[in-house]
């Protein structure tokens, strides 16, 4: 019989195709790559002491694409582990609770999940914990009595850097300002409401130690950024309709700066509003050189992917783990942007 760092030979042997029951889907359903054949895995023929895998929910894959990056070389270099992205090369749209029904029947060895939560997606991670699953929550927290860790940003703090940044605009040109932060409504996690808490306690903060004499109104404007037409849309009203347009627009996914940035220039609004992005690609660093986005807060996605196969592997191999890893985020601005074009 085979040991247990053997069972998980990926390399070649493990050629799964998985039928998920007709009644649940309709149709079988091909896991797609799950196997890694000796072409595909960086050690040829060597076997793997573990197997994860990683879903997301289908946003901010910029972001996502560089947590598995992390996660994967972390896997590969320090854990003898291999790292699968879910879902990634599927034509179909899977949802997360698909992606989760797949890793469970196919008992691999955590998952690493997109931290909102719903009735059914608790559901399956209780499943998966009952099977001896582990599971890292990884940008957003939830399933707190589920998950073994959850590996992020402290979303107070991020918002005071928020604060720090706004307020570094305010000061350019003290006058009456509307301050507008998009808040995804189809995000189930409690992470967003405590940026905007650590962003408005820390901006009222400010203004009783400086003595500002002008009014800033801070509103939270909600948007499903899963709809990229009604996201887009609400942005349009923001800066057209609304006789009370912002000066200052801050988004907290790279998605949503996208959307803005490209609104801002459509109705030519470029100078006039500024914005404050999330995260990193070469749009929004093009838009930074151009004085189109004034910053943009990037969280160190190849950490992140590290610390939560390190947290998976740790859980595993001791059955203990820190319930929080706390990940890196820096700025970038027109001062340090050249930095991260391509050349």
């Amino acid at each position: 019989m085979l040991e247990k760092s053997e069972r998980k030979k990926i390399a070649a042997v493990l050629a799964v195709v998985m039928l998920i029951g007709l009644g649940v889907y309709g149709s079988a359903l091909f896991l797609g790559k799950l196997q890694v054949t000796a072409m595909d895995s960086p050690k040829g023929n060597e076997f793997y002491d573990a197997y994860y895998v990683l879903i997301e929910d289908g946003h901010d894959m910029a972001l996502w694409n560089s947590i598995y990056e992390g996660a994967r070389k972390e896997g590969e270099e320090n854990c003898n582990a291999y790292v699968e992205y879910l879902g990634k090369n599927l034509t179909a749209d899977y949802t997360v609770q698909d992606k989760l029904r797949i890793a469970i029947d196919s008992g691999v060895d955590g998952i690493i999940l997109n931290g909102g939560s719903s009735e059914e997606t608790d559901r399956l991670l209780s499943e998966a914990v009952g099977k001896g699953i582990p599971v890292v929550t990884a940008l957003d927290d939830s399933a707190y009595n589920l998950r073994k860790c959850f590996v992020g940003v402290n979303n107070y703090i991020l918002g005071q850097e928020y604060s720090r940044l706004c307020w570094e605009l305010l000061s350019e040109n003290p006058r009456d300002s509307h301050v507008v932060v998009l808040m995804d409504s189809s995000a189930t996690g409690t992470g967003k409401n405590t940026m905007f808490w650590g962003m408005r306690e820390t901006m009222d903060e400010k203004i009783l130690e400086t003595g500002w004499e002008y009014d800033i109104k801070v509103q939270a404007v909600s948007i499903d950024s899963s709809n990229a037409f009604m996201t887009e849309e609400t942005i349009r009203k923001l800066l057209v309709t609304e006789e009370d347009h912002p000066d200052i627009l801050i988004c907290l996914s790279e998605t949503d700066t996208r959307r803005a940035y490209e609104a801002v220039v459509d109705y030519i609004k470029v100078g006039e509003v500024r914005i404050l992005g999330y995260y990193k690609s070469d749009g929004i660093l093009d838009a930074i050189q151009k004085k189109i986005i004034s910053s943009t807060v990037v969280v160190d996605g190849e950490q992140l992917g590290s610390f939560c196969v390190q947290a998976l592997t740790e859980y595993r191999e001791t059955g203990y783990v820190n319930g929080y890893f706390p990940v890196d985020t820096y700025v970038i601005d027109e001062t340090n942007v050249g930095q991260y074009l391509l050349p």
